[in-house]
């Protein structure tokens, strides 16, 4: 079985992930929910001693279940909005007829159930956002110290963590790891403020 993940859970209308909610938990993965009942408002971080999901910094994934074609949001899918905000991988199952976050989604399923697959591959593949900024920031430290060097870098979650991986020549000194380290801890933190942690590691190439 694949290392357990927390998911965020929401639906256009209530009731349209119930079969998706079973299939997560029967798997081994955590769910968490932005709404405790069909009401939209208020949503659980405002509810009595209540908590936003997305506050602890574990979660993994975002799983979005359409029911029925909108090209708006419903009310009750306000927490994709945060989710994305976190920079966090949303999967959208039911269809992408009339899908308003169809720039947004890492993944996209034509039907509401069959989702721990497509949850799994978004929350443990690399964060193509994450990946751009890490390169452009390896790159502008590596610029005057390695021309032409081939440099490798892919960002992946973990945990909440962001794990960078760069495949680098061995000539990278300690001096310049330590440059694009900086580099990159500080471009991955402006872009994704709510990570848990910003892990760098360097492999040779």
């Amino acid at each position: 079985m694949n290392t357990p993940l927390h998911v965020l859970v929401l639906e256009d209308s209530a009731g349209a992930a119930n079969s998706a909610l079973d299939e997560l938990e029967a798997a081994g993965h955590a769910v968490s929910r932005c709404h405790d009942s069909a009401d939209a408002f208020p949503c659980a971080a405002l509810a009595e001693d209540g908590q936003c999901p997305l506050d602890a910094g574990d979660v993994d994934v975002a799983l979005d279940v359409r029911a029925h074609p909108h090209r708006q949001p419903s009310p009750l899918e306000d927490g994709v909005a945060c989710a994305l905000r976190h920079r966090l991988p949303l999967v959208v199952a039911g269809g992408a007829a009339l899908d308003p976050y169809d720039d947004f989604a890492t993944v996209v399923l034509d039907r509401p159930y069959d989702v721990v697959d497509a949850c799994v591959h978004a929350a443990e593949g690399e964060l193509a956002g994450h990946t751009a900024v890490a390169t452009r920031a390896t790159d502008a430290a590596t610029r005057r110290d390695e021309r032409g060097a081939e440099v490798a870098v892919s960002v992946h979650r973990r945990a909440g963590t962001l794990v960078v991986d760069i495949t680098a020549p061995a000539s990278f000194d300690r001096r310049l790891k330590t440059t694009v380290a900086t580099r990159v801890t500080g471009a991955l933190r402006a872009f994704d403020r709510h990570a848990r942690g910003i892990d760098v590691v360097f492999n040779v190439g």
